[in-house]
C-alpha cells in the first residue's frame, strides 16, 4: 500500500516538472524595432515646387507615424506614404515613429531643403545711344539664384560674377550676353543679343554747279555731309555766305578769291569730332569754258542729244527737255546726216523748222555758222587765247540770213558765234565730225561769257 502511495508521488512530481517546462518555453520573446527610411528628390529639382519620394527601410516595426513638416500633406500611417510635395522654400523635417506590439518603438528624421523657385532672366539699361562705346547697366531678373556667372562677348569685363554688373562694348555689331544662374544644385542659362553701332565718323565733300566748275568767284558749294552717327552739327566757313550753320548739308557761297576754310564740328552723345578742309576760289574771268563735248547729228538727238546749255553746263537729249530747263538752253546743233554735207547751229526757238521738237519756253539766241559770208570776227587762234569774258567785247554778233547760212565738213577747225537772249557771247570750236551711223557727231570746244 505504501508503494502505491509513493508512486503516486513520483508521478505527481513528474507531471508538475513537464508542466513547469512547457509554460517556460510557451513565453514569447520582445522584437526590436529599428526606424529607418531614405529619401529621393524628384528630377534631383530642389526649387520649390519640390516633390519627394519616401522609401521605408524600418525593421520589427509594425505601426508607423510619419511627420512631414511644411509639406503640402502634413501625416501619414502608411507603411509607405505616397510621395510628398514642398510648395514654399526652407528647411523641413521628415520624422518617422516606427512601433509594434511588444511596446518596442524607434524614432528617425531627415531634413529636407527646398529652394526658391528658380528663373534665369535678366535685362539692361544702356546709357544714352546705341552708338559705340555703349555702356549696359545689367538688371538681373532671375529668380532663386545666389550664384551668377555673366559672359560678355567683345565686352569690358569679358565676365562678372556680380548680380548687376556694368560692361562696356566698343567693337560695332552684335554681342552675345550669357547670364549663367545657379543655387548650389541647379544651373540655368539664357542669352541675348546686344547691337552696337560703330563709332561717330565726320567727313564732307561738296559739288559745285557747272557755271562754278572753274571756281571763279563767285562760287556756290553745295556741302556734301558724309558724317555717320552724328546727332548735330556746327559748319563755320569764315569769310562765306552765311559764315556758320547747323544744317546737316548747308549751301555756302564764297564770294570772293582767296582760300577758305571750312570746318565741320559733329557732335553726339559720347563724343565730338572736328573736320577741317579747304578750298580756293580763284578770281574772276567772266568766262565758262567746256572742253571735248559731243553733240548728235538730228538721229542723234536721243541718244548724244543736240541741245546745249551752258547754264546746266551739259548738253541735253530729246527725253530731257521740259519747260522747266526749256529756257536755260543756249543754242541747237542740226546735222543732217552722218554725211556732216549740212550742218548748222540754230537759235532754241527755232529748232522746230529743222526737224526737232519745239523747246518749251524756248528763248532766241543769235546765231553766226558762216563767218566766211559776213566777215571774220574770231579765228581758231583767237578761240584758244580767250581767257576772260571780257575779251569777247570786241566781238558783235550780227544776225543775218548770210551768217545763218549752214556749212558742211570742208573747215576744220571751224569757229560759230553766238549771243544769248540775256546777252551773254560765245563761241563755238568745231573740232572734229565724227562718223558712226546714226549717232554721229560733232566734237566742239565751247567758251561763254558768264555775265554780259
Amino acid at each position: 500500500m505504501k508503494f502505491y502511495k509513493n508512486l503516486k508521488t513520483i508521478y505527481f512530481l513528474l507531471f508538475a516538472v513537464l508542466a513547469f517546462v512547457l509554460n517556460a518555453c510557451a513565453v514569447e520573446e520582445s522584437i526590436p524595432v529599428e526606424a529607418d527610411f531614405s529619401i529621393k528628390v524628384v528630377n534631383n529639382d530642389y526649387s520649390v515646387p519640390v516633390k519627394v519620394e519616401i522609401t521605408n527601410k524600418s525593421t520589427g516595426a509594425e505601426t508607423y507615424q510619419w511627420s512631414f513638416e511644411g509639406a503640402t500633406v502634413t501625416s501619414s500611417t502608411e507603411k509607405s506614404p505616397q510621395p510628398i510635395t514642398y510648395a514654399s522654400p526652407g528647411a523641413y523635417k521628415i520624422k518617422l515613429k516606427a512601433s509594434n506590439k511588444d511596446g518596442n518603438v524607434d524614432e528617425k528624421e531627415i531634413e529636407v531643403k527646398a529652394d526658391a523657385s528658380m528663373n534665369v532672366d535678366f535685362e539692361w539699361q544702356m546709357q544714352g545711344s546705341d552708338i559705340s562705346p555703349v555702356t549696359l547697366q545689367m538688371i538681373d531678373k532671375s529668380l532663386g539664384a545666389t550664384q551668377y556667372l555673366w559672359e560678355f562677348e567683345g565686352g569690358n569685363p569679358a565676365t562678372s560674377n556680380a548680380q548687376n554688373p556694368n560692361v562696356v562694348f566698343t567693337t560695332p555689331g552684335d554681342h552675345v550676353i550669357k547670364l549663367t544662374i545657379s543655387n548650389g544644385l541647379e544651373t540655368y542659362s539664357t542669352q541675348k543679343t546686344v547691337t552696337v553701332k560703330p563709332a561717330m565718323t565726320v567727313d564732307f565733300n561738296w559739288t559745285v554747279d557747272p557755271i562754278d566748275n572753274d571756281y571763279q568767284a563767285p562760287v556756290l558749294l553745295h556741302l556734301n555731309n558724309m558724317s555717320t552717327n552724328a546727332f548735330t552739327y556746327e559748319w563755320i566757313i569764315a569769310g562765306a555766305n552765311p559764315s556758320a550753320s547747323t544744317s546737316a548739308s548747308p549751301d555756302i557761297n564764297l564770294p570772293s578769291a582767296g582760300t577758305y576754310t571750312i570746318i565741320l564740328k559733329a557732335t553726339n552723345d559720347k563724343e565730338t569730332k572736328i573736320l577741317q578742309k579747304q578750298v580756293t576760289v580763284l578770281p574772276d574771268s567772266n568766262l565758262l569754258s567746256f572742253s571735248d563735248i559731243r553733240l548728235g547729228i538730228n538721229t542723234a538727238h536721243s541718244t548724244v542729244g543736240c541741245f546745249f546749255s551752258s547754264n546746266l553746263g551739259t548738253v541735253l537729249k530729246q527725253s530731257d527737255v521740259n519747260a522747266g530747263n526749256g529756257s536755260k538752253i543756249d543754242f541747237a546743233f542740226f546735222g543732217l546726216n552722218s554725211s556732216f554735207m549740212y550742218n548748222q547751229f540754230v537759235s532754241p526757238d527755232e529748232v522746230q523748222n529743222t526737224g526737232f521738237m519745239a523747246i518749251p519756253n524756248a528763248t532766241h539766241s543769235k546765231i553766226i555758222n558762216s563767218q566766211e559770208l559776213v566777215g571774220t570776227q574770231l579765228s581758231p587762234t583767237g578761240f584758244d587765247t580767250l581767257d576772260s569774258g571780257n575779251d569777247f567785247n570786241t566781238i558783235t554778233v550780227t544776225e543775218t540770213n548770210a551768217g545763218k547760212s549752214p556749212f558742211n565738213n570742208s573747215v576744220v577747225p571751224r569757229i560759230i558765234l553766238f549771243q544769248t537772249a540775256d546777252g551773254r557771247k560765245g563761241a563755238v570750236k568745231v573740232k572734229s565730225f565724227v562718223e558712226n551711223g546714226l549717232s554721229s557727231y560733232i566734237l566742239v570746244d565751247i567758251k561763254v561769257q558768264k555775265q554780259p
